[in-house]
């Protein structure tokens, strides 16, 4: 459109040169000989121009093809990659369940096609299609059949998938890091905003969340004692198991629930950890992130080699909904209250 505005402005200066150019021009006038005599003057017929010729249109040149249209948005993700829309998405598929809490947060579940295989939240979620997620591989031939507007992944979503389902010519926009904090779960949740046309209702959200932080914070300010954590987060190898490091927004919950990560210090956000360090750490409490997959807290207690820790004798083990927890999306300080509630029920009347 600038493009043919351009040209239509050229060719009307043209048009106007040119006129102007032929009002300039005149006939000289004709000069009559006078004879030697003074005869009565006979006046001199000007020649007049028989016709005058019409002016000839100019002629706009018209583009020889459309331009492509302009990106309604270019914004930057989480990852740090350029996404660009050509109009506001309509239609979305999740990959992550963060990211399909977050959409249908922001009002958004009636335009989800389809998820992730491990979404599970809100209960409107359950009936929508399976596009795959076991090892973190999809269902692309599903996927570009669907033909999505918008595909949301989340930080732990791998390159791999990513590229491939870009491959088929769909945007898809990275939610978090796998190292994200609690100020990152608020911008990612405000960047799925600004990437869906809900900048407002996410601002809603956010602002919600933050509130609820400061009275936890609030809460929390008198403590001066901070228990000892382990974190339990998978124990599939009860002598080895898995828990939280720095780096990562659960080890930011612990640390705002008034608690201290016996790990705070591994060398990485999700270290793999020997029964003996956890035993010398001795934890005043051990939190199950894993009880939602077959460990018990009477088989944590029964563990050989634990009886020593504090947290066995004092029988402060606890379950604790991993899914409010491990999802870096609008349940989070949900889920940060469930922690801070475990280590300082008198705080919170629990």
């Amino acid at each position: 459109m600038i493009r043919l505005n351009i040209l239509r402005r050229v060719a009307l200066v043209f048009l106007l040169l040119t006129l102007a150019a032929c009002g300039a021009t005149t006939t000289a006038p004709t000069t009559v000989p006078q004879p030697t005599s003074t005869p009565a003057a006979t006046p001199t017929t000007v020649p007049q121009p028989t016709d005058t010729p019409a002016a000839t249109p100019t002629t706009v040149p018209q583009p020889t093809s459309t331009p492509a249209a302009a990106p309604v948005v270019v914004l930057t993700d989480s990852a740090g990659r350029e996404v660009a829309l050509e109009a506001l998405p309509q239609t979305f598929v999740s990959l992550a369940p963060s990211t399909t809490e977050i959409l249908f947060a922001l009002g958004l579940g009636q335009q989800v096609i389809a998820i992730d295989d491990f979404s599970n939240y809100p209960a409107e979620a359950e009936s929508l299609p399976r596009i795959g997620g076991t090892d973190f591989s999809y269902n692309y031939e599903q996927i570009a059949v669907l033909q999505p507007d918008l595909v949301l992944a989340a930080g732990i979503t791998s390159p791999e998938a990513v590229e491939k389902i870009e491959s088929l010519g769909i945007p898809v926009a990275i939610l978090g890091t796998p190292e994200t904090t609690l100020d990152g779960v608020f911008a990612d949740i405000e960047l799925a905003g600004a990437l869906t046309g809900r900048s407002e209702q996410a601002r809603l959200i956010t602002t919600a969340m933050r509130a609820r932080l400061d009275e936890i914070k609030a809460r929390i300010a008198p403590v001066t004692e901070r228990p000892r954590v382990f974190w339990e987060l998978d124990a599939t190898d009860p002598a080895k198991p898995f828990t939280v490091g720095p780096g990562n927004f659960i080890s930011d919950l612990l640390n705002i629930a008034g608690g201290e990560n016996i790990f705070a210090t591994a060398d990485s956000p999700f270290p793999q950890v020997s029964a003996e360090q956890i035993v010398a750490a001795d934890p005043q409490i051990i939190l199950l992130a894993d009880a939602q997959y077959g460990i018990t807290v009477e088989s944590v207690l029964a563990r050989p080699g634990w009886e020593t820790i504090t947290a066995i004798k004092e029988k402060r083990v606890y379950p604790i909904n991993d899914d409010l927890v491990s999802r870096p999306g609008p349940r989070i300080i949900e889920g940060l209250e469930s922690i801070a509630r475990l280590l300082h029920p008198d705080l919170f009347g629990g």
